[in-house]
C-alpha cells in the first residue's frame, strides 16, 4: 500500500558566469530522498534552458559521477515558468562521505554540440549513525562471553598439545638429525646429491625437436607474441625486432580523469608499440595509492585507467621498443 513520500529538498541559486553564495547543507550517505532545485541565471538574468541538454557533474571523495537530463532515468529535468529551473532528484551514487562539489553542463544548439559549464555549488555529505560497521545490541552477553572463554581454554589446550609434540619428536633424535643434514653439518645435502640444479646454471640451446641441447647459454625474452627462446641477447632483439628504445614522459594532469580514465597523447608510440611504462619518482606514492595502469594504447596516444582519482597531476614515463 502506496503512502506519502518524504523528500529533503533544496533551493540552490546558480549563474552561468560567476559565483552565488548558498546555504550550506547536508545529506546523508545512501539516502535516496534528497532533491535539489536549482534557478539558473546568465549573469543575474533567468537562462532558458528550452530543447537544451543538461548534465550534473559531481566530484566526490570516491571519484566522479553524472546525472543527465538527456538520458532515460537520468534523474535531472528542466522546467519553470522561465525554462531557467532545474531539478536533479539526487542518485545515492552521486554523492559520498565527505565535501561534495557539483556544476551544470549545458548543450544548445540545433545539434546540441554548444557546451557552456555553469560555477560550481557544493554540500557536505556524512555517514548515517546505522551503516555497514553498526554492530546490533543483544541482550546475549552472557552467551557470548561463555564462548569467549571456551574459545581460549581450546587455544591453550592446542598450545599445550604442540608442545608435547616438539618435545617427543626432539626425544626421538629428529632435530640431531636434521643437524646432520645441515649446510654445517658433517653430512650437508647439496643440490646434486638429491638431482638438482646448482643454483647457478644454464640451460642447452633449442635443439630441432624442441628440446634442450647442449649450446653455451638459451636466452628468453617476452614480446607481443609471446616467450620468445634465443641463445644471445642480440638474438632475441632481433626476433622481437627491437632496434632501439625511446624514454618519453607524459602527463596526466589531475583535472583530466573522466570516470576514472583518461587518454593523453605520447609521441611516437604506435597501436602496436611494445611499451614499458612506469611512474616518475615524485609521482610514485599517489600512483599506487590511486592504483593507476596504462590500459590501452593507440596511435600517438596511452589511455591510463585508476581506481581512485589523484588528487595531484602525475607523471609517467614510458619507454618505446623499436
Amino acid at each position: 500500500m502506496g503512502g506519502t513520500e518524504v523528500l529533503k529538498q533544496f533551493e540552490i541559486a546558480l549563474d552561468i558566469s560567476r559565483s552565488i553564495s548558498n546555504r550550506a547543507f547536508t545529506v546523508v550517505e545512501g539516502d535516496t530522498g534528497n532533491v535539489l532545485h536549482i534557478t539558473l541565471t546568465d549573469d543575474g538574468e533567468p537562462a532558458d534552458l528550452s530543447g537544451c541538454r543538461v548534465l550534473a557533474i559531481f566530484s566526490k571523495s570516491t571519484g566522479t559521477s553524472s546525472q543527465d537530463s538527456g538520458a532515460e532515468g537520468g534523474g535531472v529535468t528542466i522546467g519553470g515558468a522561465a525554462m531557467n529551473e532545474v531539478t536533479i532528484r539526487l542518485f545515492n551514487t552521486s554523492f559520498a562521505p565527505g565535501m561534495v562539489e557539483c556544476e551544470l553542463q549545458v548543450y544548445s544548439g540545433s545539434s546540441l554540440t554548444t557546451l557552456v559549464t555553469s560555477a560550481k555549488f557544493n554540500f557536505t555529505c556524512r555517514r548515517g549513525i546505522l551503516n555497514d560497521e553498526t554492530v546490533c545490541s543483544t541482550n546475549e552477553y552472557p552467551l557470548l562471553a561463555e564462548l569467549m572463554a571456551q574459545a581460549a581454554e581450546a587455544v591453550e589446550t592446542a598450545e599445550t598439545a604442540a608442545a608435547a609434540a616438539y618435545a617427543a619428536a626432539a626425544a626421538t633424535g629428529q632435530d640431531a638429525h636434521a643437524a646432520r643434514h645441515a649446510a654445517d653439518g658433517p653430512d650437508p645435502v647439496s643440490p646434486g646429491s638429491i638431482g638438482a640444479a646448482e643454483e647457478v646454471h644454464a640451460h642447452g640451446g633449442l635443439t630441432g625437436d624442441g628440446r634442450l641441447g647442449t649450446a653455451e647459454g638459451c636466452f628468453a625474452m617476452t614480446g607481443a607474441g609471446g616467450l620468445l627462446m634465443a641463445r644471445t641477447a642480440e638474438e632475441a632483439k632481433s626476433l622481437l625486432n627491437i632496434t632501439a628504445a625511446t624514454g618519453v614522459e607524459a602527463a596526466l594532469p589531475a583535472s583530466g580523469w573522466v570516470d576514472n580514465a583518461q587518454t593523453v597523447n605520447v609521441a611516437g608510440v604506435a597501436a602496436n608499440s611494445n611499451v614499458i611504462v612506469s611512474p616518475a619518482p615524485e609521482s610514485m606514492q599517489a600512483w599506487a595509492e590511486s592504483a593507476v595502469y596504462c590500459s590501452a594504447q593507440g596511435a600517438g596516444t596511452l589511455t591510463f585507467t585508476c581506481t581512485a582519482v589523484p588528487e595531484s597531476a602525475l607523471t609517467a614515463h614510458v619507454l618505446i621498443l623499436r
